[in-house]
């Protein structure tokens, strides 16, 4: 297993393929029940249309060993405590999820909705990895996401994004 600490040994995405197939299996399968594919829209006053999107990804548990273990497997990420005394392991950076996340899995899947999850996040990522986005592009990203995590807990909705960010954009295509 690779050491998350030293930058030299950061696995590639052709490293991926490299990772034993029961720790894969493992962390796959640990993933489809406390992991989290997300598009994450936050306000930001220097951002374009004052919302920024990005990915992530995040698995939480109370007990870090499991975690500490996909920092150490995928090489990438930050560790954080969670409100209730949990913690989180998240990967936020385009790149890192690019190189790392998806070929981890695309070569692991994930089975049922979270594997639905993962297709609509990871066609989000390929269009974040653009740059500035298109009013379309926006309005194909908020929709991914919105079919996502059976809907989640939104503070920022598609339909006050789309209305506020998007005023040349068709108004059926701001209705997703």
């Amino acid at each position: 297993m690779r050491g998350a600490g030293n930058q030299q040994e950061r696995p590639s995405s052709q490293a991926i393929l490299e990772i034993d197939l029961a720790l894969g299996a493992f962390l796959s399968g640990f993933a489809l029940g406390e992991g989290s594919f997300m598009i994450v829209c936050r306000k930001r006053s220097g951002a374009p249309r004052g919302d920024r999107l990005s990915a992530a990804f995040n698995v939480s548990q109370q007990d870090r060993a499991p975690l500490d273990l996909f920092r150490e497997t995928l090489g990438c990420g930050t560790m954080r405590r969670g409100g209730s005394g949990g913690w989180y392991w998240e990967v936020n950076s385009l790149s890192e999820l690019v190189c790392r996340g998806v070929p981890f899995f695309e070569r692991f899947p994930l089975v049922g909705s979270k594997a639905q999850d993962f297709h609509a996040w990871r066609q989000a990522i390929a269009i974040l990895q653009r740059g500035r986005l298109s009013e379309s592009d926006l309005a194909t990203v908020l929709a991914l996401r919105e079919g996502m995590n059976r809907g989640g807990k939104r503070r920022h909705r598609m339909d006050g994004i789309l209305r506020d960010y998007t005023p040349t954009l068709p108004a059926e295509q701001r209705a997703g």
